[in-house]
């Protein structure tokens, strides 16, 4: 009897912590709340968030991308170029970002642009 207490004290105390936690993930968190803020057209707010996640991530290419797409919409076509060329890295199949990236470059794509119309392609793991 007083295993199977012990046994559920340790389930509780110990293990159900660190399951909470596995599943609150920071990146996941910065960059939803990068989206919400974009879609919102506060882009700085947003840039931070996508960055941190990036930060959290490094193999986050959805975060990149959206940072640069903030760059891009804030009128600073190299942080958006260096941003680009992080997310292309990561992910080289992206290509609606490999034409953003290309028509950018070759000085085609001069007004911002708005990626987002459905915010769920660019959740992290899509």
């Amino acid at each position: 009897m007083i295993r199977k207490y012990l046994l559920v004290f340790f389930l509780l105390v110990v293990l159900f912590p660190s399951v909470l936690k596995a599943g609150s993930d920071p990146f996941v968190s910065n960059y939803d709340q990068g989206l919400s803020f974009f879609c919102k057209s506060n882009l700085e707010e947003a840039l931070s968030h996508f960055l941190q996640s990036a930060d959290e991530n490094f193999n986050s290419w959805q975060s990149y991308e959206m940072a640069g797409y903030c760059y891009f919409e804030m009128r600073e076509k190299d942080g958006a170029l260096e941003a680009f060329e992080e997310s292309l890295a990561i992910n080289p199949h992206n290509p609606r970002l490999v034409k953003v990236y290309n028509d950018l470059k070759a000085g085609a794509a001069d007004i911002p642009l708005r990626p987002v119309a459905d915010a769920e392609a660019f959740l992290p793991g899509t």
